[in-house]
């Protein structure tokens, strides 16, 4: 509420210390309470035209914005201007009267069925009633008509359950709530009885700016504990994928370890090789290579593939050993890395508990990476289960890519959903590279430049030179019937030479 002495002294609620955690409910008024507020509100809102309908913004809330909460620009022909503010969340209804200035429009803010109807049938008219229905939690704004048309906005501020209702021309225009109809609130008559038990609390009509200060108080407050419990979910989610990963690193280092010794093979196939020797089956059935060890001065089964000749076995072996020595380092280095964010990332949350002041929440959430932006916790856990990398693009996207066939596979069909964009070398065995998309969004052309990239290094083709990448939606990916390979439908096809700095930008996220 909005007294000549709050006007006199432009006192501002938003510009009250900002409070803490919010412990109390948002003060509330009976409907005796009401019809005396808004009796002192009368002198600046009947008359006054309204310049614009916006939802106001708050810096502390995550979002920018609260939902479900308006401010109007009034200009009063007598008593200048002034901002009308009015909120219908549940628990948290009520209308203020400011001075000028004190709120500003959010920018993020999305706009409503609701917020569009009430903002064209708002702007420009005068406010010609501004009144409490007698006995009932509910006010009427009427304003001017315009032609034929009448308009009127109802604020049901039942605390549990509020709601702001537009009707035009005595026709429901929007709501706040999904309804079909609305019945009009009426005035009740009541006996002293049961007037006597509804509460007129003076110290919540009189002192309107102390009223005023405390909605304001716990309006910031609020939204910095919003605040920061989104960065807590998204420490603790990083701090599982974080962890996920680690333990998925270590079965996969484990795994390699378990591998054969594929140089130990190739310069024991390389020593015979003039030899010439010849594949058979062992007593397993499977095909082999049978040579001498000398130094062990043993016969030694080198496992063999029927697809290849001996020179393509031979390089095929020292293929493998290096690909092993690389699986290794690289494992061993994530695993590092990843083991010594976690401390960090503990700090962080301890540190997080202590902030007090949007100030403080500022200086400390540029250090907190953000999860990745995806829509279901399923999709999130499928992500940090992911043994292979996983990079941010420039825009914010997340990109996965395999680097052999069960992470292909991994990447294409348990991680990938329908409209995700799925990327290939063409016409080359390689890495499957994912671009996972929010609802409703689509990858730009730097983001498909980045997963590109990743796709073309983790296929082998650093030094290709122009390379031609398919890319198409991951629902018109296949798989082969018993087989490990794909075919793919609706596909485009990027020309691309790898750029040093992209991927070591890539490598960094």
């Amino acid at each position: 509420m909005y007294t000549e002495t709050m006007k006199k002294s432009q006192q501002n609620p938003l510009k009250s210390p900002t409070a803490g955690p919010a412990l109390q409910p948002y003060p509330t008024l009976s409907a005796r309470e009401l019809e005396v507020w808004t009796k002192g509100l009368n002198p600046h809102v009947i008359g006054a035209r309204v310049e614009r309908v916006f939802v106001p913004g708050c810096a502390s809330h995550p979002d920018g914005y609260y939902k479900k909460e308006w401010a109007w620009e009034l200009h009063h022909p007598s008593n200048g201007n002034t901002q009308f503010y009015f909120c219908v969340r549940s628990g948290e209804c009520g209308f203020f009267v400011l001075p000028p200035k004190t709120l500003k429009p959010a920018s993020g803010a999305t706009r409503s069925g609701f917020d569009l109807s009430l903002g064209k049938a708002a702007e420009g008219r005068k406010i010609a009633a501004f009144e409490a229905v007698k006995n009932e939690r509910a006010l009427c704004v009427r304003f001017s008509p315009v032609g034929d048309e009448t308009a009127e906005l109802y604020l049901m501020l039942i605390p549990s359950q509020p709601e702001a209702v537009l009707m035009l021309n005595g026709r429901l225009a929007g709501s706040t709530k999904v309804r079909e109809n609305f019945t009009l609130p009426v005035a009740r008559k009541l006996d002293e009885t049961a007037l006597a038990k509804i509460p007129m609390r003076m110290d919540r009509v009189e002192p309107a700016p102390s009223c005023g200060e405390l909605w304001f108080k716990l309006r910031e407050s609020n939204a910095l504990e919003l605040r920061k419990r989104k960065l807590q979910a998204q420490l603790a989610m990083e701090i599982d994928s974080v962890t996920r990963k680690i333990s998925s690193l270590r079965e996969q280092l484990d795994q390699t370890r378990e591998e054969p010794d594929w140089n130990q093979f190739g310069s024991l196939l390389q020593t015979h090789f003039h030899a010439s020797p010849r594949a058979e089956k062992n007593a397993e059935d499977k095909l082999v290579y049978r040579v001498e060890d000398y130094k062990s001065e043993k016969q030694v089964e080198l496992p063999a593939d029927p697809k290849l000749g001996l020179k393509q076995q031979l390089e095929r072996y020292f293929h493998l050993a290096k690909r092993k020595r690389a699986r290794l380092q690289d494992s061993e280095t994530r695993i590092e890395s990843l083991e010594a964010r976690l401390p960090d990332l503990r700090t962080k949350v301890a540190s997080l508990a202590q902030v007090s002041t949007l100030e403080e929440l500022l200086a400390l959430a540029p250090e907190i990476k953000s999860a990745p932006t995806l829509t279901k916790s399923a999709d999130q856990k499928k992500i940090a289960e992911f043994s292979g990398r996983t990079y941010i693009s420039k825009e914010g996207l997340t990109i996965v890519s395999g680097r052999n066939l069960k992470e292909n596979l991994e990447v294409t069909f348990k991680i990938a959903r329908g409209n995700d964009i799925w990327l290939h070398v063409k016409g080359r065995p390689g890495a499957h590279t994912v671009i996972l998309l929010p609802p409703k969004k689509t990858a730009s052309l730097e983001t498909l430049l980045d997963a590109a990239h990743l796709c073309i290094l983790y296929s082998g083709g650093k030094d290709w030179g122009k390379t031609e990448v398919d890319y198409t939606q991951r629902k018109f990916v296949k798989k082969i019937k018993n087989q490990t390979e794909v075919s793919y439908t609706n596909n485009k096809t990027l020309v691309v030479t790898t750029d040093p700095e992209r991927a070591k930008r890539l490598s960094g996220s």
